[in-house]
């Protein structure tokens, strides 16, 4: 773990950031304090501002328009109003205007003009109403440089504390255009005069600021952070904090004091829940002070064993005035589910915080009563078995295996794997049955304990009599020896053994089952042999899953439409039916589908239909806590930017892959993803980097996925281009290109092949993947063959095609790499006019790639010559739709000189028209 970012001390008007993160918490403003960062000792930097884009946009218009004169920012306390306005005031101070702070208190309320006195002339005439509006507006009016006049800014904290002189005055330099006011107000709010005077005029804008989302949430840890965050992370991050600032930075700010949150392989992530800080703690806890002793048991029952019934919450706790008033206050929320109505806790860290202050005899006796009393209303419902295991478990009673199996049952169903193996660790092996030692070894399974599993499943391999049980089992083992122990040899005997104890019906499956380790082994023909007649098997779960492997199969083989189209299907089909059979709770299995989906989508060259894809699946499998399908959909992700070229997000998803994967101990996977992040870092000329982590990923060659070993094949050849061997990286990528062709893996060779085109081969594999293309139908490896043989022959014409296609498909570092050689040949060509449009499309391919430190070499000679100015004002309003005629009047110009400027404009964009400028310039 890396050491986590340390509290210090900011300078200058910085002080007034953290006097105001007090006011914030006791219901005022907020901004984020400074840390210094791991990253650079010393560096100072706050919390980023981010999520709220379009307010400071709304702010800029109304500032620019002239017709608004206040902006009023509402919200609850800790949301970053304040954060907020003070952009709003920067922004304004960057483009020239006065700016003035003004904190409005209980205290300056009492006198009269106190919040501005500070602002005022020191001779203004405050006895005078009249005069000392005008000293005021005098003052807030300055002339600008350019000697036109411009009125101040002023941000009000805390408006509704102004005092009526104060806000009289601030109302009528507001209207009379020498002041533009922006205040901030608490909510919920009580009546005000003063922000109802404000409200009540027609050029005041309201704006209401709500929670972060996750998306937000990601923004601020990951700016303040400086690196990647597990996804799984931000969920309960932006789940705990709601999205409030103030709360989350108290959150990150406490799980960094007490380890719970760092930084392993570049990937920050939470490693036990966030408590947050002392000081959030306090504020949590005044909250809950000054109940009544009814009301503080029925917070404490809430605690610990949230959700509860109106009925059971009401058992021997409280009645129904006291839950309607703690909903009053914000403390308990009521909602349906289903037919019944039932309470929880309004926030997450209520319940922290009431959990540490129940003595344990306390907590005892709260679980003791609360299973009496679900187990006297009989514990109808599938969810009551697990409630009732887990509160006499809680309470220290004893818990027979009747109530253990259905418990079991249920925290398998909502995948709960650790709750698994928690309830079923204390029944003795004389008592277990198959099931017992089935749930067990699939538990352990998906919690990486793959010797445990492997130990448990084979017991229950050894009592399955029925067909039906030994294909259970035989499916969860297999599952077991390749994916967790790694060991394919031992994985294709137990499914040949199990298949020679079963009907024909059950080696219809484990043939199926076989296809697919054989798939995942690089034997691709063997696999879709076995598969042929995946849409003919009459059950549905196992049919999807042969399918599943089937459009695996046809997307290595370069069958992309078909691998597509199967996938959604499944994908659908089956999301589908886990949802109805689930009432709506988050699926690993819809999730899982997904995997093969996005492989099928990236080979096929639909590379934003693969992300969209690919992201809705992971939130899906984070949100089902299913850490393998996270792994792997996380892995593929990276894959598709990866190939995508959008090496920033390739980095981020292979490093979440990589963590995710070594703390499952799932060593093929580490393999993959580990590959996958070197090749990353040897492309972005991190050699050193990308050696360590073909180190730190490093696996038994015969314990590695097929792909995995491709994967590492590319890493080690980009690596080696990186320290300037091109010759020996194209020959590795040569074995590497015949090894998948041997697989029977094209989408793979393609892939490889065309990386040998960027390193300098294009002539020698240009033929190969013309014929790969011609085989399949993938427009991917269509675009891959035309780059190729563009390059060798270094025609700029036809690179030019290749990139805008590129650009269109969304293989933006291809189509950078492409237009930078057609501006080259285009230069050699003598065709300046044509290699300036390449360099404009090299370098717009590239800013979409959001990166451009390559070690390969086709992305460093275009140049883009930059516009002056005038030839860069000139050239929007032509873009615009101005004539020439409309602009030399607009800036004072003769016609021939707009003309002269607009056509250095073309030439050095490499545009013949309006249309093409006006496309440029967006």
């Amino acid at each position: 773990m890396t050491s986590a970012p340390s509290s210090s001390a900011p300078d200058g008007h910085e002080a007034d950031d953290h006097e105001a993160d007090f006011h914030e918490a006791n219901g005022h403003g907020a901004h984020g304090h400074e840390r210094a960062s791991s990253a650079g000792a010393g560096r100072r930097h706050r919390w980023p501002f981010a999520g709220r884009s379009e307010e400071l946009a709304a702010f800029e218009t109304y500032l620019g328009g002239g017709t608004v004169s206040a902006l009023l920012v509402h919200g609850p306390a800790g949301v970053g109003k304040s954060r907020l306005a003070e952009e709003c005031l920067r922004h304004a101070e960057r483009r020239g205007y006065r700016t003035e702070r003004v904190v409005a208190t209980t205290a300056d309320a009492a006198l009269p003009l106190g919040a501005l006195g500070h602002l005022l002339p020191p001779d203004a005439p405050v006895h005078d109403p009249v005069l000392t509006f005008h000293a005021a507006a005098k003052a807030f009016t300055p002339h600008g440089s350019d000697g036109r006049s411009r009125r101040g800014v002023v941000l009000v904290d805390d408006l509704p504390l102004l005092d009526n002189a104060s806000a009289v005055l601030l109302g009528h330099l507001a209207r009379t255009g020498s002041v533009f006011l922006v205040g901030t107000v608490r909510t919920p709010v009580p009546p005000s005069d003063v922000v109802e005077s404000f409200e009540h005029e027609d050029s005041t804008r309201r704006m209401d600021l709500g929670g972060f989302g996750e998306g937000e949430v990601a923004a601020l840890v990951r700016g303040f952070l400086g690196g990647p965050v597990e996804h799984a992370s931000l969920s309960t991050l932006t789940q705990d904090s709601r999205g409030n600032a103030l709360v989350l930075r108290e959150l990150v700010a406490g799980a960094l004091g007490s380890g719970v949150l760092g930084c392993e392989d570049g990937l920050w992530r939470l490693t036990g829940r966030p408590a947050g800080t002392r000081r959030l703690t306090g504020i949590v806890r005044s909250r809950l002070e000054s109940r009544s002793g009814s009301q503080h048991r029925l917070l404490e029952r809430l605690a610990l064993c949230e959700p509860l019934t109106l009925d059971a919450l009401q058992y021997g706790a409280g009645d129904t005035d006291d839950i309607e008033t703690l909903e009053e206050q914000g403390l308990v929320r009521v909602r349906m589910d289903g037919r019944r109505t039932v309470c929880v806790l309004d926030h997450p860290l209520y319940g922290q915080v009431l959990r540490r202050g129940i003595p344990a005899a306390r907590r005892r006796a709260l679980y003791r009563e609360q299973a009496a009393h679900l187990a006297a209303l009989g514990a109808r419902r599938r969810e009551d078995a697990l409630r009732l295991a887990s509160w006499r478990r809680a309470a220290g009673l004893p818990v027979g295996l009747g109530t253990l199996l259905p418990a079991a049952r249920m925290a398998r169903h909502v995948c709960d794997y650790p709750t698994v193996v928690r309830l079923l660790a204390t029944v003795p092996a004389r008592d277990a049955t198959l099931e017992v030692w089935l749930l067990r070894g699939e538990a352990h399974h998906h919690t990486g304990r793959w010797a445990a599993a492997e130990e448990c499943l084979r017991t229950a391999e050894r009592l399955a009599e029925r067909d039906e049980d030994l294909l259970t089992v035989t499916m969860e083992r297999t599952q077991n020896l390749y994916w967790g122990l790694g060991d394919t040899a031992r994985t294709l005997e137990a499914n040949t053994r199990a298949a020679a104890r079963l009907d024909e019906s059950g080696r219809r499956v484990l043939r199926v089952n076989e296809a697919a380790y054989l798939l995942y082994s690089g034997r691709v023909p063997d696999a879709l042999r076995l598969l042929a007649d995946a849409e003919r098997i009459a059950v549905p779960r196992l049919r999807m899953w042969a399918q599943l492997q089937r459009s695996l199969a046809l997307s290595y083989t370069g069958r992309s439409g078909e691998a597509v189209e199967l996938a959604r299907v499944v994908h659908e089909e089956l999301t589908a039916a886990e949802n109805e059979g689930r009432h709506g709770r988050p699926s690993s299995h819809g999730s899982g589908p997904a995997i093969y989906r996005v492989a099928a989508l990236t080979d096929a060259g639909r590379t934003q239909e693969a992300r969209e894809v690919g992201r809705a699946a992971f939130s899906r499998a984070v949100g089902a806590r299913a850490p393998a399908p996270q792994i792997w959909l996380a892995a593929h992700l990276g894959r598709c930017e990866l190939i995508a070229g959008h090496l920033g997000a390739a980095h981020d998803w292979f490093t979440e892959a990589l963590g995710l994967a070594r703390g499952q101990q799932a060593r093929r996977a580490t393999a993959f993803a580990g590959a996958g992040l070197a090749v990353v870092l040897a492309q972005t000329g991190r050699a050193d980097r990308a050696r360590t982590a073909l180190q730190t990923a490093w696996c038994p060659e015969g314990e590695r996925q097929h792909a995995a070993r491709l994967m590492r094949q590319l890493a080690t050849a980009w690596h080696t281009a990186a320290d300037g061997a091109t010759e020996e990286a194209q020959q590795v990528l040569a074995e590497a290109a015949g090894q998948a062709r041997a697989a029977g893996m094209s989408s793979y060779e393609s892939w490889i092949l065309a990386d040998a085109a960027r390193l300098g081969a294009a002539v020698e594999v240009s033929g190969r993947l013309a014929e790969l293309a011609a085989d399949g139908d993938s427009l991917l490896a269509g675009l891959r063959a035309r780059f190729a043989a563009a390059l060798a022959v270094d025609d700029h014409r036809r690179l030019r095609d290749v990139a805008q296609r590129c650009e269109e498909l969304g293989a933006d570092m291809m189509g950078a790499e492409a237009a930078t050689g057609a501006s080259a040949a285009a230069e050699r060509a003598g065709d300046p006019r044509a290699a300036a449009a390449a360099a404009v499309l090299a370098r717009r391919l590239l800013d979409r790639c959001g990166a451009d430190r390559l070690t390969a070499p086709r992305v460093r000679g275009a140049e883009v010559r930059p516009l002056t100015g005038r030839e860069q004002h000139v050239a929007r309003l032509a873009a615009d739709g101005l004539t020439s005629q409309e602009i030399a009047a607009r800036l004072v110009l003769s016609v021939r000189t707009v003309d002269n400027h607009l056509q250095r404009a073309y030439a050095k964009l490499g545009v013949t028209s309006r249309g093409e400028l006006a496309r440029i310039m967006r």
